[in-house]
């Protein structure tokens, strides 16, 4: 019974959760969608034997599911023209990156499960059972920010996207960063759960569900006040959609083409007022500098068009090449700050641990559309244009909180962020990296320019709401006025203090244990 319970109630949880950060317009299900998951959990008898190995694959069947809903639009990327494979290679592919990258995260994420069934069995959580929820909370959070520490943890799916639909309930994150939102949205889900299964408490669950929702709201009301424009004069910017994809950038016609889209998009920004104008990641897969044939381009741009010209080139660092993003002023000049991407992506621009991956899987070392690995950045690289101080993101880099919190405490007064979404098509994929790019302005306190090769191109505000919006696969422009701001959120300024909470919160509950232990025993 307990086996059909949890293939029952673990994967609908899981499904559940995964559907609201696909859908964002359902997010407020999200409070609520965990809760079959944690009534099985929280209500489950431990076995007799096999503690950890049990819990540990209860943990895979939760996790294993809700990445395979998560990251389904793999399938948009079949049959991968970019890469120039077979149709039979590319399924291949597709399917192994889909079960491949799912099963990555779901073999390290399992370990919350058993790890809350150890800490649910201390001494203090079984003094106080209303602490239930807020361990598997706490615990969850903490997974989601080691997911950002290494490569093969990626931080796609993270539970505050949910809430990207959501007004200010998003807005807490300018507070104590996303993970403020994880732990509210599962401590109120596991809060129902617990009432669910301890009838006799349902009043102090629900008051302490109501206390933790009410809080998200109170943060999330302060975070978007402070993020209203103020002080600065506001500037206006165009983000171009070209809509020329990445299996097109090396079609014989394609760099004319590009070209003439470009120009005549610019001309129509300088006529509207535009200050500034943002073209996608590697717009032109070409190498840019003041004297190859896409610098000049670009500085005739600026010059005749009296605008601030910011795109996404490749650069030649002498050994190798890099993803970069450069400025050129209407004056002519090529800014001598040049940002590059600080998170490659495995297996796209780079291949992790190459010499085993083409021994053992040869196609998976070609999939990508270069012959040599990139190199990644390591700095900010913060840029003075006329507008104010720029900060930069690169397409894979908006996922990171880290890399836009350095930025913003390096100087950034607002982001752009050049992107290529273009093997996304229009699936839900090109709306998840959208919605990152809209939780990385709020955490920030920045508004950022957003310009994708195929979309979503969009102007985001410092609170993260999103304006002149050009769908996917679409050929376009946004337009809009941004507010550049000195003003840093309190995560900008003390980080992910309530990891450091969590983590303290977590230890000390096997040290109260063993400290009545030894009580005990004196």
């Amino acid at each position: 019974m307990q086996k059909r319970m949890a293939f029952l109630l673990l994967p609908c949880g899981a499904a559940l959760l995964a559907l609201t950060l696909i859908f964002p317009k359902i997010g407020f299900l999200e409070w609520i969608a965990a809760f079959p998951a944690l009534l099985f959990l929280f209500g489950k008898k431990p076995p007799e034997k096999r503690v950890f190995g049990r819990y540990y694959a209860y943990g895979f069947l939760f996790f294993y599911t809700f990445y395979l809903v998560v990251f389904h639009w793999f399938f948009a990327l079949y049959p991968m023209d970019f890469a120039g494979v077979e149709k039979s290679t590319a399924l291949f592919l597709v399917i192994f990156f889909w079960l491949g990258l799912s099963l990555l995260q779901a073999v390290v994420a399992a370990f919350v499960f058993p790890l809350f069934h150890l800490l649910s069995t201390t001494r203090l959580v079984r003094r106080v059972p209303l602490l239930t929820p807020a361990v598997f909370a706490a615990l969850y959070a903490v997974f989601e920010w080691l997911q950002t520490l290494t490569f093969a943890g990626v931080p796609w799916g993270r539970l505050s996207l949910g809430q990207s639909a959501c007004g200010v309930l998003l807005n807490g994150a300018a507070i104590a960063g996303s993970y403020l939102i994880t732990f509210s949205v599962l401590c109120v889900g596991g809060y129902v759960a617990f009432a669910v299964l301890h009838l006799d408490r349902v009043k102090i669950a629900a008051v302490c569900a109501l206390s933790i929702f009410l809080l998200n709201v109170a943060l999330g009301g302060i975070g978007y006040a402070a993020a209203q424009p103020k002080g600065k004069e506001s500037v206006k910017v165009a983000a171009v959609q070209g809509n020329l994809g990445s299996s097109r950038k090396w079609e014989s016609d394609s760099r004319a083409k590009s070209l003439e889209i470009y120009e005549r998009y610019t001309a129509e920004a300088a006529v509207w007022g535009a200050d500034m104008v943002v073209f996608p990641e590697t717009f032109i897969p070409e190498n840019f500098s003041a004297e190859t044939p896409l610098g000049k381009y670009i500085v005739r741009l600026a010059v005749t068009y009296r605008v601030t010209v910011v795109c996404g080139a490749f650069e030649d660092t002498g050994e190798a090449q890099a993803n970069a993003v450069f400025a050129v002023f209407p004056d002519g000049t090529v800014s001598e700050t040049v940002y590059r991407k600080r998170h490659l992506v495995p297996f796209g621009e780079y291949v992790p641990l190459r010499g085993l991956v083409e021994t053992l899987i040869p196609p998976l070392a070609d999939v990508g559309m270069l012959d040599d690995d990139l190199v990644a950045g390591e700095s900010s690289a913060v840029i003075e244009t006329p507008a104010g101080k720029m900060g930069t993101l690169i397409c894979f880099d908006s996922i990171y909180e880290s890399l836009t919190r350095d930025s913003a405490r390096d100087g950034a007064e607002f982001f752009v962020l050049p992107t290529n979404d273009s093997w996304f098509l229009d699936s839900a994929a090109a709306t998840m990296h959208l919605s990152q790019a809209r939780l990385r302005a709020v955490e920030s306190g920045r508004p950022i320019v957003r310009a994708a090769d195929t979309g979503i191109s969009a102007v985001i505000a410092a609170d993260g709401s999103v304006s002149s919006v050009v769908p996917a696969l679409t050929e376009g422009m946004s337009m809009g006025e941004i507010t550049p701001t000195t003003a840093r959120t309190p995560y900008t300024v003390c980080g992910n203090w309530l990891i450091a909470f969590f983590l303290i919160f977590l230890l000390s509950l096997p040290a109260h244990t063993l400290l009545c232990r030894r009580r005990e025993r004196d």
